[in-house]
């Protein structure tokens, strides 16, 4: 049996990186995208944490929350997201990949890799990086060239409040290929 370390600081904000089953490609789909937003809603009404950061890409998302004080419980916020998820998105006639034999015996859909990645933030710096990460992914991953092209990120929430200029990105950032951010 697999055994998981987490990290148990109550409160401070954490990265995550949540995939898709089989990397398939459909998150930003419009159903999708509707049925993330009623999961998130749900969950955040029951356990509330503060997003800080988002972008939702085809196939993963990356983002930055900040939990209450005395809080570290993102297992049971992550379980809830993705059972609600989709719960909503089979509803509404949304489909899966094909089951692997373990997913079929045990009744689990084939909608999201069963784990996900976290990192506690540690300092301010730790904080800007993993921010400017999330920011950067579309262009990473060469789905835009340009980070403010991509709609589906709180890039443009930063923008709209003067941390981010617009252009920000556009000449590349020299450090990307080397961060070490699992769960890509």
């Amino acid at each position: 049996m697999s055994w998981y370390r987490r990290a148990d600081r109550t409160g401070g904000a954490y990265f995550f990186t949540v995939v898709t089953y089989n990397r398939r490609k459909f998150l930003t789909d419009d159903l999708a995208r509707r049925c993330l937003r009623g999961a998130w809603q749900k969950i955040k009404e029951k356990k509330p944490f503060v997003l800080e950061g988002l972008c939702l890409l085809t196939d993963h998302l990356h983002c930055i929350w900040r939990l209450p004080e005395n809080d570290n419980d993102f297992s049971t916020r992550w379980g809830g997201i993705k059972s609600l998820f989709s719960f909503y998105y089979f509803d509404q006639g949304g489909s899966e990949s094909e089951r692997s034999p373990s997913r079929q015996r045990s009744g689990e859909a084939a909608i999201w890799q069963r784990r996900f990645w976290e990192h506690l933030i540690k300092d301010q710096q730790d904080y800007s990086r993993h921010m400017d990460y999330i920011h950067y992914n579309p262009v990473k991953h060469g789905l835009v060239s340009k980070v403010v092209d991509w709609p589906w990120s709180t890039f443009h929430r930063y923008v709209k409040e003067g941390v981010y200029d617009e252009n920000w990105g556009s000449q590349g950032l020299d450090w990307i290929d080397d961060f070490d951010c699992a769960g890509e």
